[in-house]
Parts: structure tokens; C-alpha cells; sequence
């Protein structure tokens, strides 16, 4: 192997600065071992950026993670990429930060939970992970019960990722609720309670959230309205803020509303029955922040696509024609890629799947570079070690 400065004598810095944030995740994690100068050039937060930049705009790693137990009830996860001709290749092992629940997604990075209520965000293409530091609850006096819900999200005023948690409390003798909120800081490391806390104790959250634009958005539960409302909160502010959903004709009934992130814009998704005729309908917000925005992309009709009737949106298809959807069921999920023009959907078939998964998208990115190795738990070798020792090699 030739010596860094002889390396590096054939390459202009300039070519380098070009090339590199151009190349897929797995290439740069290789690339953090020829040299102090192409490790200290890579793990730099500007190179980060604009490979992540970069990597959303091209889709390049863009890929999908599958979540399933085996046979001896182990808990794995795969990552499949996606080509170019909507293809996805072979799934391949990753081996997950504290064998989680994956709850959401952000900039190619996974937040993750399990019933102790544990936290970890995890980069699963680097093999990178950081655990949250376990945050007590306030509990008012008077109340027993309570929920937990998290979000996870990237607050560009500050360039910072955090992770906000709600606990809502229950007092069932005297029908009462109340909420705490702190919310934890990944450039800080540590969690604070925030001061504008829960701005209505009659709604209750939808689990399910979604983050753009600076904020993390939930459905809340509006039991004396017929509107739908949105909630979302600011990760730069800490303030609240509501939307409504798309308009509902009075003639319509909406079941299993889901709130997602297609593409770049907030997605609405929803089941529909009206005159004995049942269908699924999706829209995006496609200026954000204004309401009257709302657009229905689609709508799919019984039969369209293969599988049982219930469908949420994953990601569009590289040129946007098409759109990936999963089919939801227990433990289990179908993926159809649906071709909006032509109302027809087909069925992704891949050999490398597991026959029963869950499913979350993920891309390509650098972020957490200095974070935990994740370690295998079945034989505790670190995933990474190969490049450490290069690394070792190279500046020793």
C-alpha cells in the first residue's frame, strides 16, 4: 500500500472536494482509513451536510429498512437499497442499537424505543448509535396513569437533532389529563423540560408523527369537532402550533387517518366509505403551513391493487411516477409500488425478504460519524473494527 503523502500527491484537493460527497455511504466509511487528511476531511460537519444534501436530492442510498423476528424469536433487521428502476436488491443483516423499536426517521437517521422506554438514535448504515440518557418523569400529584409518546426531528435554526417526549397523565375518578414535555438535545446531550407545554388537555395524540421542515406534527384526537386537526411543534421554537386536515364533505365518513412525509411535503392519508363505496385517498400539503394547500394525489379504489384494502405511503419512485406503499397487517406487511396515472399497482417481490416484517425508509448519510460502534449482540464483535484497525495502521 502506497504512503498517504504519496497517495494523496496524485489527487488535487480540489478533484477530491468534488468527488467525495458524491460517493455513496459505505465507499466514505472505507475512505476514513487512507489518511488523517481524508479522515479529518470526511468526518467534518461541512462535508456531512453537503453529502447529506446531496444524498436526499439523488436518492443515492436510498434504500428501505425491514424489521422481523426469526424462528427463534430474534429480533433483526435488513437494509434493502433501491435502484434506479424502482428494484430493490438483497437484503442485508444490519445489526441495530439495543435491539429497539424503530418509532421514526430523519436525515438518515432512526429513532429508536422499546417498552422499558429507552431511546436510541442509530445511523444503521454507518453502524453507529447513541443511547439518550433515561430521563425521569415528572408525575402530578393525584394521578396514576400515564402514556408515552416520542418524535424525533432536525431543528435547522440551530442544526441541532432532538428528540421530544410527551407523557400524558390520567386521573380516571375525576376525568382529568395533564402533560409533560422535555425535549433532548443531540448537540447538547441532555433533555429539558419545555416551558409552553401541552396547549390543550382535551386532545390526546395520534402515536404516529412525522417530521418536516423544523417540526415533528402529530393527529390529535378532537372528539367534539368533526375536523380533523394536525399539532406540530417547533424544534427551534419549542412552540405549538394547529392545522386542519384536508376538508371533509359531510357526506363522507374518514377511518384510520395516518399522517406521513412523502416525498418533501406532510402527507395525509386516509380511508374513506361514502355511498357504499370505500376507498383510499392521500394529500399533500404542498405549500407548508397553509391549509388551503391541501391536494389529493391519488385515490385508489377497491381492486386496484393487490392485497387487502388498507395502504399507507412509503416514498415516491425515483421519477415520481410511482408510489410505494405498504399494505398493513399484523406483524406483517405487503409493499406495492402503485402507478398514480394508470391506477395499477404490482407487487414487490423480492427472494432476500422476510416472509413477516415492518418497514421504515432510510438514507444515506454521515451523521452520528462519532457516535457508539453498534455492537453484533450474538458474538460481540464490533462491525466497524476492520476500518479501526486500518486507521490504526495508517497513523501509527
Amino acid at each position: 500500500m502506497e504512503s498517504s503523502s504519496t497517495y494523496n500527491s496524485h489527487i488535487p484537493l480540489e478533484l477530491t472536494l468534488n468527488i467525495l460527497p458524491h460517493l455513496p455511504v459505505k465507499s466514505l466509511v472505507r475512505f476514513l482509513c487512507i489518511s488523517k487528511q481524508w479522515h479529518h476531511l470526511i468526518s467534518s460537519q461541512d462535508f456531512i451536510k453537503k453529502h447529506l444534501k446531496l444524498s436526499i436530492e439523488s436518492s443515492r442510498d436510498c434504500g428501505i429498512i425491514l424489521r422481523h423476528y426469526d424462528d427463534s424469536d430474534f429480533l433483526r433487521f435488513l437494509f434493502a437499497p433501491l435502484s434506479d428502476n424502482n428494484q430493490f436488491g438483497n437484503a442485508v443483516e444490519i445489526h441495530s442499537a439495543l435491539q429497539l423499536n424503530i418509532l421514526h426517521h430523519c436525515d438518515g437517521l432512526v429513532c429508536l424505543t422499546n417498552k422499558k422506554n429507552e431511546v436510541a438514535i442509530w445511523n444503521p448504515l454507518i453502524r453507529k448509535y447513541r443511547k439518550l440518557p433515561r430521563e425521569p418523569v415528572e408525575k402530578p400529584f393525584g394521578f396514576e396513569h400515564s402514556t408515552r409518546t416520542f418524535a424525533f426531528g432536525h431543528d435547522p435554526q440551530n442544526d441541532d437533532y432532538k428528540v421530544l417526549r410527551v407523557v400524558e397523565f390520567y386521573d380516571a375518578k375525576r376525568h382529568l389529563k395533564e402533560f409533560e414535555v422535555k425535549v433532548y438535545s443531540l448537540k447538547a446531550q441532555s433533555w429539558k423540560k419545555v416551558e409552553e407545554q401541552w396547549p390543550n388537555k382535551k386532545l390526546s395524540l395520534n402515536l404516529a408523527s412525522a417530521s418536516l421542515n423544523g417540526a415533528v406534527h402529530w393527529l390529535v384526537d378532537a372528539t367534539q369537532s368533526k375536523i380533523e386537526l394536525l399539532i406540530a411543534f417547533d424544534l427551534a421554537t419549542e412552540k405549538f402550533r394547529f392545522y386542519k386536515a384536508p376538508d371533509q364533505p359531510d357526506d363522507e365518513e374518514r377511518v384510520f387517518p395516518a399522517l406521513e412525509v412523502l416525498g418533501r411535503y406532510l402527507c395525509y392519508s386516509v380511508l374513506v366509505s361514502y355511498n357504499d363505496t370505500t376507498y383510499h385517498e392521500v394529500w399533500l400539503m404542498k405549500d407548508y403551513g397553509v391549509e388551503s394547500s391541501w391536494t389529493q394525489i391519488y385515490r385508489i379504489g377497491q381492486g386496484e391493487v393487490p392485497g387487502l384494502f388498507m395502504y399507507l405511503p412509503l416514498m415516491f419512485s425515483k421519477n415520481g411516477e410511482e408510489v410505494l406503499l405498504v399494505e398493513v397487517r399484523e406483524r406483517y406487511m405487503n409493499l406495492v409500488w402503485y402507478d398514480m396515472e394508470n391506477k395499477t399497482g404490482q407487487k414487490v417481490e423480492n427472494r432476500s425478504f422476510p416472509c413477516g416484517f415492518t418497514t421504515s425508509i432510510c438514507t444515506g448519510s454521515l451523521l452520528l460519524l462519532d457516535g457508539d460502534n453498534v455492537i453484533d449482540p450474538r458474538d460481540c464483535k464490533t462491525l466497524l473494527l476492520s476500518v479501526v484497525v486500518c486507521a490504526a495502521d495508517v497513523w501509527l
